[in-house]
């Protein structure tokens, strides 16, 4: 069965009530060094629509109360949000003390981990659902390590939701044709290596295609059942080709549910 291929919501069609979680979240959210204060302002204002795709994305996927995990939770807006909503919610960070007075003001559980180089601390088949938001473009060591402790700590049948910039956009095809860059949101490598010693966490390695995403995850032991391109909606004509081919919009998901492995 081929996986369905939807349209993101307009972002006038989310509900108010998700931008109004997410802003008083965001204003609750102060990392413990104030060198960090500027870039968690305006990431969680740069994102916001994506956070709120993301949210559309879990309460049309994941029943309420259900046992969820997330991978990369810093800034905690998401992490915030789902617990808001009364998700039994938990979290992985690989330097989680930098936002440590905002864990504990929020009672979030979000524990230190590696995901690139350790196991996640939970028992096998422990989460219902698990959400890698915007992370798979940041692995740099071995994915498929990551990916595969994502796979263990699902029950069977679990989701993995998981989004990332997708390559084979519009403004990807136009980077790499125009300006001789392979990237469709994020630009210049040596910014993007630097943010380790900047912000504690790696930048992009490099952005992937639908297929290639897809292709990776089936591997692991995964089944796609669902793929949703989102974001852009750009002026002029960019806008106009991402509005009418959602396939070269800047962001793709994947709603993915565990298999056992052949």
């Amino acid at each position: 069965m081929r996986p369905s291929v939807e349209r993101q919501a307009e972002p006038w069609d989310f509900s108010q009530q998700s931008f109004d979680l997410l802003d008083r979240v965001a204003n609750l959210i102060q990392p413990d060094d104030p060198a960090l204060e500027e870039w968690c302002s305006n990431y969680c204002r740069q994102h916001r629509h994506r956070f709120a795709a993301d949210l559309h994305i879990v309460e049309n996927h994941v029943e309420a109360g259900a046992r969820i995990l997330e991978y990369g939770a810093i800034p905690l807006l998401m992490t915030g949000a789902l617990s808001a909503l009364e998700y039994d919610v938990s979290a992985v960070d690989v330097a989680p003390g930098r936002f440590s007075r905002a864990i504990a003001h929020l009672n979030l559980r979000v524990a230190q981990c590696d995901v690139e180089t350790e196991a996640v601390p939970f028992a096998d088949e422990f989460f219902d659902v698990v959400l890698f938001h915007e992370l798979f473009e940041h692995l740099r060591i071995n994915p498929v390590f990551t990916l595969r402790e994502v796979h263990r700590v699902l029950r069977p049948g679990g989701l993995l939701l998981l989004s990332t910039p997708n390559l084979r956009s519009l403004r990807g095809i136009r980077n790499l044709v125009f300006r001789n860059q392979g990237h469709a949101v994020s630009a210049g490598v040596y910014e993007q290596y630097e943010k380790l010693e900047s912000l504690g966490h790696m930048g992009h390695v490099r952005e992937y295609t639908t297929r290639e995403v897809a292709d990776f995850l089936t591997r692991i032991g995964f089944r796609i059942v669902r793929v949703i391109f989102r974001g852009g909606h750009g002026k002029g004509l960019v806008g106009v080709a991402e509005r009418l081919a959602p396939s070269l919009r800047p962001f793709f998901s994947l709603v993915a549910e565990k298999v056992e492995i052949p």
